[in-house]
């Protein structure tokens, strides 16, 4: 399964792989039958996530991973947007932690660990050779220097 062949069934899939380890975590923590109800719902949002990434619209273009460069864009300020809502929230935990009490090393670590993260994603899609605008432009002239 390559996303050029099978372009719609990503979004499905990374669900039920997700989910299922939610469920296991469940089965493990609280009891199985938490987990079968969140197998449930996995199978739920599988589903729907298979069902709307086949529609002709812009979230089922993006969702069946068969977007354009605008419905690209807006996946990337989507996702930034939710990068700075789990940052915000990790904060406010960090804090109200801390107000009561309780370590608050693992809101940190989420902390260091988002950092960490952007500025692989810098490091990784940013620019690497040059800085536009500043390359040396090329000789046009075919006269030789003598």
């Amino acid at each position: 399964m390559t996303r050029k062949t099978h372009p719609r069934l990503w979004t499905p899939a990374t669900t039920l792989l997700a989910g299922t380890g939610i469920a296991l975590a469940f089965g493990i923590s609280k009891s199985w039958s938490v987990a079968i109800i969140a197998a449930a719902v996995t199978l739920c949002m599988a589903g729907t996530f298979y069902f709307i990434g086949g529609q002709d619209t812009d979230i089922g273009a993006v969702i069946g991973q068969q977007d354009d460069e605008r419905q690209q864009l807006v996946a990337l300020q989507a996702a930034r947007l939710a990068l700075v809502v789990v940052f915000f929230a990790i904060v406010v935990a960090c804090v109200i932690a801390a107000a009561v009490g309780y370590p608050f090393w693992p809101f940190e670590l989420l902390l260091v660990i988002v950092g960490i993260s952007y500025f692989i994603g810098v490091a990784c899609y940013g620019v690497h050779d040059e800085v536009p605008g500043t390359a040396e432009p090329e000789r046009t002239d075919s006269r030789a220097i003598s």
